[in-house]
């Protein structure tokens, strides 16, 4: 359902002006316009909810991967660095041997972050394998990569949840939809008045789409004091798009960074950007046959 909710929303409209149209000849008992009203009103709620928990998922997915790959890339470098320094060591290479920096999943980095860190803390834990790395900070860092996974798992939950209160609402609406259809087009024949207008003006059939859209195109993107960012965007891009969003990532002095968000053409202001990063802002163009992105788009954030 989700990916022609659209579609389901442009059938309830025009569903609801059929019936306003047809109110001196025939009324549905089961729904008023009244109701239409309320449910369209639901559905739009819905439908931001759902985008705006997907966004956020999205951000903290996005800051979440790049501490874990920072981390996982930590963790094998501590580790090439102890198999080296211990080589002749057989009591502490026998705690080193078997440990591996070659995970993909998320939970695989940070469990293999968590082994390199106890071996290290047998060992020799006031050694610095690396440039003012202590075994203190590297433990800092894999607890807050794991804080930022537990965060992106809620907002995952939270998206998921939106999703599916979306489906079941679009699912309910669009029933409503045939069964409104279905009575009517029994009330008003093929070529009454009434009846040609039924059947030429309500969608019925949901046809997906062929291609993805086109790219939503940045025409400036200009930064600002006290972390503003003023996006526009150029006219009539992004088209056959059924959910926009940008993306912003790079580095600042505090760290990785990365934001995704709905974009929201014309233009937008986005706040809260670090002062001094370096970023590159791109944009995302979705439909249900793929995701067009944008030109990356490099800026530097004024320093505070």
């Amino acid at each position: 359902m989700a990916k022609n909710i659209e579609f389901v929303q442009q059938r309830t409209i025009a569903t609801r002006a059929a019936q306003v149209d047809l109110a001196a000849e025939w009324v549905w008992e089961e729904k008023t316009v009244a109701n239409w009203d309320t449910d369209l009103t639901l559905l739009n709620t819905l439908m931001e909810a759902e985008q705006d928990a997907e966004a956020a998922m999205l951000a903290s997915r996005g800051e979440t991967d790049a501490a874990l790959d920072q981390l996982h890339s930590l963790t094998g470098r501590c580790l090439r660095m102890a198999k080296n320094r211990y080589r002749d060591d057989a009591a502490r290479m026998a705690v080193f041997y078997n440990l591996r920096a070659e995970a993909g999943s998320r939970a695989g980095k940070l469990q293999e972050a968590l082994e390199w860190e106890s071996a290290w803390e047998k060992t020799s834990p006031a050694w610095s394998p690396l440039p003012n790395l202590t075994l203190a900070a590297f433990k800092a860092s894999r607890l807050a990569a794991a804080a930022l996974l537990e965060a992106y798992a809620t907002k995952r939950t939270q998206w998921e949840s939106a999703d599916a209160e979306l489906d079941a609402h679009g699912r309910a609406l669009n029933g409503n939809c045939v069964a409104w259809y279905e009575a009517a087009t029994i009330v008003f024949d093929v070529g009454t008045p009434a009846g040609d207008m039924i059947r030429s003006s309500i969608p019925t059939t949901y046809t997906p789409p062929s291609q993805p859209p086109s790219a939503l195109q940045v025409a400036s993107a200009v930064p600002g004091p006290n972390g503003v960012l003023t996006i526009n965007y150029v006219a009539g891009t992004g088209a056959g798009a059924t959910q926009l969003r940008y993306e912003l990532t790079g580095s600042s002095p505090a760290g990785d960074f990365s934001q995704t968000n709905v974009a929201t053409p014309p233009n937008q202001v986005v706040s809260n950007l670090p002062p001094g990063a370096t970023l590159v802002l791109r944009t995302l163009a979705t439909n249900s046959a793929g995701t067009t992105i944008g030109p990356s788009v490099p800026l530097v954030m004024p320093a505070a």
